[in-house]
């Protein structure tokens, strides 16, 4: 930033200030700027819908996410929160900078200055943050900060998201100048390896069937609630990452005096049958608009819960609402908690070609979210009922697929008969051979190909781990010409230490087939 550009925010920040009714950084005394100016804690997931999070009746589902439950007890929840974009490159700058997403723009610093890291650090704020898809902060702001954003790809296959998290969490805490601290992370986007109890179900890299979650798989209803269900998983997890960074702020004593956002940058959609997942439409905008949204602000030590329609774009002007300030440049967010966002009736995003905008009303939209959230849930369950019936909140979300009766019964207790023609392999096999609840990776995930089956026909199967059938489902292909595929997850009580015995069946008329020990 160069010195004229420095001294015309200082003028434009020091205006606002003082027609806001606030000292200046520079007059205040240590104990009054440490009062005034808290560690600002703001945080933004990637690709979370924020039903994932909820019951049918659209409360929290706090025993399969508790940590966000614990969150919305300390702060404002914001249940209408949504997004004003479907893709990160543009959502992200947009919530940094507080502008609509505009045509030809960069995820950098040339394209969204200024923005939120000019804020906070004109008002003497120190950044510590982690941009995973963008490269906002100006170099001057953030020492050795890229100008040109990072790829992702490399950073979404790789096993190195939790170890970002992790390392700026460590970076919080008691400081004499207070501290603005971001983090974009790339969770619970896909691919879905991590389980709510922090492990991984497979090793980070290629995934063993390339296309499971993607054209011409969408067709498929049984894949569908395959991969969906491993999405959830993976939610649990940024559940577990969430009660880290809590815990964290509690041991340094900055809860109270904290500033929290938690939002996400857009949705996903599991709808069937569709072409794209991600890209934005009338019928899909109830899955892909809405994320979720928390605001604690300073001291605030109760929970409440505002329906208001505040978007993310809103949340840079948030921030300088609850410091006491304003964004000293022209923005087009609103405080979430001023009367223009209060007056709201109606979402409006646009669409990822900038050719349409798709608007919904608050009464419409809140309809068809419920209608997402009970279809959802009765393959999956809730954490309240699986808890009641298994004494654990995630067990039903396993019981999905055909012949479900066969959940849990032993081999020894079914008629197995030999399958003829049709083999199975099992991609990493040898993990199975020396699993261990020690190792960060324990092998839940259960998939490979299948041999001898026509072109065109698919098989109903069970997998048995150990002498009982842990999991159902169909086999699925994607072009008709090639190999035929299955793909299963395991509840980890499915497996004990050392070597699992894995046998994968064919259901049919009267018992099963054997169609190899994987």
């Amino acid at each position: 930033m160069t010195g004229r550009w420095r001294c015309w925010l200082a003028a434009e920040l020091a205006a606002a200030l003082l027609l806001a009714g606030c000292s200046l950084p520079g007059d205040e005394e240590p104990a009054q700027s440490a009062e005034r100016h808290p560690p600002v804690v703001f945080v933004v997931f990637d690709e979370f819908p924020a039903d994932d999070l909820l019951r049918p009746d659209g409360s929290i589902d706090a025993e399969r996410f508790p940590n966000f439950a614990e969150l919305a007890s300390i702060s404002t929840w914001f249940p209408n929160g949504h997004t004003v974009y479907d893709s990160t490159f543009k959502a992200v700058p947009a919530i940094l900078d507080g502008r609509a997403p505009r045509e030809g723009t960069a995820a950098d610093v040339r394209s969204h200055k200024p923005s939120i890291f000019h804020v906070m650090d004109l008002l003497g704020y120190e950044v510590f943050k982690v941009e995973s898809s963008s490269a906002v902060c100006p170099p001057d702001i953030c020492p050795g900060a890229r100008t040109r954003r990072p790829g992702v790809l490399a950073r979404l296959a790789g096993g190195g998201r939790p170890a970002r998290f992790h390392r700026w969490v460590g970076a919080i805490r008691r400081r004499p100048a207070p501290s603005f601290y971001f983090n974009h992370s790339l969770l619970p986007h896909e691919p879905w390896i991590y389980l709510p109890s922090g492990r991984q179900s497979r090793p980070a890299g290629a995934e063993p069937i390339q296309p499971v979650n993607h054209v011409p798989g969408f067709d498929n209803p049984g894949l569908t609630d395959h991969n969906h269900l491993r999405h959830l998983l993976q939610v649990g997890y940024t559940d577990r990452l969430l009660g880290e960074l809590l815990r964290r702020l509690r041991r340094t004593g900055l809860l109270e005096r904290a500033l929290i956002v938690i939002t996400a940058d857009h949705g996903y959609s599991f709808q069937v049958g569709v072409p794209s997942r991600r890209l934005l439409s009338e019928r899909n905008v109830e899955e892909i608009a809405p994320v979720p949204l928390f605001v604690k602000a300073p001291g605030q030590t109760a929970g409440d819960v505002d329906e208001s329609l505040v978007s993310n774009l809103d949340l840079v002007a948030t921030v300088a609402d609850l410091l006491g300030t304003k964004v000293f440049y022209r923005q087009d967010g609103r405080s979430a908690f001023s009367e223009e966002v209060r007056k709201r009736a109606r979402i409006a995003v646009r669409t990822r070609d900038f050719a349409r905008v798709v608007r919904v009303g608050l009464a419409e939209l809140q309809q068809r979210r419920a209608r997402f959230r009970a279809r959802w849930a009765r393959p999956f369950g809730t954490g309240a009922e699986s808890t009641l019936v298994y004494g654990d909140p995630w067990a039903r979300a396993y019981r999905i697929g055909p012949h479900r009766e066969l959940l849990d019964r032993r081999v020894g207790s079914l008629a197995v008969r030999a399958s003829g023609s049709d083999t199975a392999q099992v991609a990493h096999a040898e993990l199975f051979a020396n699993a261990s609840r020690r190792a960060r990776l324990f092998p839940t995930r259960v998939t490979g190909s299948l041999g001898g089956v026509p072109v065109g026909e698919h098989r109903d199967l069970a997998l048995a781990v150990n002498g009982r059938i842990r999991a159902v489902g169909r086999s699925f292909d994607f072009t008709r010409k090639r190999a035929e595929f299955y793909s299963f997850m395991v509840p980890e009580t499915a497996l004990r230490e050392g070597s699992n015995r894995l046998e994968l069946f064919e259901v049919r008329p009267g018992g099963l087939a054997r169609l190899g020990r994987l």
